[in-house]
């Protein structure tokens, strides 16, 4: 026969849970692993580049590109090539800059142009000259890098 004492639940005994308990809890984890979800997604997401941040990208390598062919110690320098890529790389940026959706970005555009004719002229300069070092090529080329993180907002 059971007391009044066998009946009242010890520590160690589980009760049933309240059925509104459990929805709520179900709910509250839901609603959390949602939220983990939609945070994680937003870091993520930055990996992907937009039609603009290529673009930028695109100019980046051309002006690293165009550094690492005519910014070489001891090379010739050849004034028709480098008009000819300066045209090209001026046609590039002026191409971005008319296809930029994003008009607040169009003034970073020209300003990275404006970078680009600076460091066409001074490699211009020194290359014409004969002054061409592994160090000027290196520190153009972490400048470069620099002012293009600098666009992207990074």
């Amino acid at each position: 026969m059971r007391t009044r004492a066998d009946t009242r639940s010890t520590p160690n005994d589980p009760r049933p849970m309240n059925p509104n308990t459990a929805k709520n809890l179900i709910v509250r984890n839901l609603f959390l692993c949602a939220a983990a979800i939609a945070i994680a997604s937003c870091g993520t997401a930055t990996f992907s580049k937009t039609g603009s941040d290529a673009q930028i990208e695109s100019l980046r390598n051309f002006e690293l590109a165009f550094i690492d062919q005519f910014a070489v110690p001891g090379k010739r320098f050849n004034a028709a090539a480098f008009d000819a890529k300066v045209n090209e790389g001026n046609a590039k940026f002026q191409q971005t800059i008319a296809n930029e959706k994003f008009t607040a970005r169009r003034p970073v555009l020209v300003d990275l142009k404006g970078q680009f004719d600076a460091d066409a002229a001074h490699l211009r300069s020194k290359a014409s000259r004969g002054k061409v070092t592994a160090a000027l090529a290196s520190e153009m080329k972490k400048d470069v890098n620099k002012i293009y993180d600098h666009a992207l907002g990074r």
